[in-house]
């Protein structure tokens, strides 16, 4: 089994790295996690999906 987590600044280009993974096969593990990063006087909002393959 292969883990794979993919993490993009923007959910649409979360959805479109997400989306060509489906196609090659990969699965989905879990839901989105959203995070942000607040240090240093950034306000960055990170999303995140894991996939795994068989």
């Amino acid at each position: 089994m292969e883990y794979k987590v993919l993490q993009e600044k923007s959910i649409l280009d979360l959805e479109q790295k997400v989306n060509h993974y489906l196609k090659e096969k990969w699965q989905l593990q879990g839901g989105v996690s959203v995070t942000y990063n607040r240090g240093n006087g950034s306000n960055d909002m990170f999303y995140a999906q894991a996939l795994v393959k068989m």
